[in-house]
């Protein structure tokens, strides 16, 4: 299986983008809610909030909602 490629975004489906094909650290699993993870740039840590996903590896409909871990 692909490793997807999402878009990142603070708060909610509308939020700020953070990121852009973040790909997920472990090549076994792919983000899941209340995963914490760093982002490319180095910011974070993140929580995982929320996520949706489109039909392809590669959509941008692939995003994933995150907040600062710890706020």
């Amino acid at each position: 299986m692909a490793r997807l490629a999402w878009i990142v975004r603070q708060g909610d489906f509308d939020g700020s983008e953070l990121a852009r094909n973040y790909h997920s650290e472990s090549r076994v699993s792919e983000p899941r809610i209340g995963d914490v993870l760093m982002l490319p740039d180095g910011s974070g840590p993140w929580r995982v909030v929320d996520w949706i996903l489109a039909d392809q590896a590669e959509s941008t409909e692939n995003v994933l909602v995150v907040e600062l871990f710890g706020e």
